[in-house]
């Protein structure tokens, strides 16, 4: 699967960064070469292609999109736009089952095995009110840690709102 992450900067997600130093999913020796080149600042794409490396560029790329499409690396475009507080915000009957479900995934792949704290919060919730002072904590840490999550954070409100 090729995809177009010309003009874009990569980084290291929580559980990213999680593989790199402690190998708590032990991926392959391609993967974790990529994980420990980009470090804990984003790069572009280019910068990363330039590592010295026994991998072609093209394995690179095709570890790059695994790796994202894995949760350990995140993409994103230096010009997005902040999101509004509608984009945050949580629609009034939505099915807090799923809700939950889907903010504890979107934290299991962001934080990794520092994403405890949050699936207890979220495990304890018994409405949509509770959960909405849990999300506003997940973004909390989100836009400060790792913005580069946000798109994801996003994604996953939007599915939830749409249980309503």
């Amino acid at each position: 699967m090729k995809m177009n992450l010309s003009g874009c900067s990569i980084s290291l997600t929580p559980k990213g960064v999680d593989e790199a130093m402690n190998r708590t999913y032990k991926v392959n020796i391609k993967y974790r070469s990529v994980l420990i080149h980009l470090g804990t600042k984003p790069q572009s794409i280019e910068h990363t292609l330039h590592i010295h490396s026994v991998f072609e560029p093209e394995e690179v790329i095709e570890a790059i999109s695994d790796l994202i499409r894995e949760g350990f690396v995140a993409v994103y475009e230096a010009e997005a736009a902040a999101p509004s507080a509608a984009d945050l915000r949580l629609q009034d009957g939505i099915i807090v089952s799923e809700a939950k479900f889907l903010l504890v995934d979107f934290c299991a792949n962001s934080f990794g095995t520092q994403s405890k704290m949050f699936t207890d919060e979220i495990g304890k919730c018994k409405n949509a009110q509770s959960l909405r002072v849990c999300l506003k904590n997940i973004f909390a840490v989100i836009q400060n840690s790792c913005p580069d999550r946000l798109p994801f954070l996003l994604k996953a409100i939007a599915e939830i709102n749409q249980t309503a």
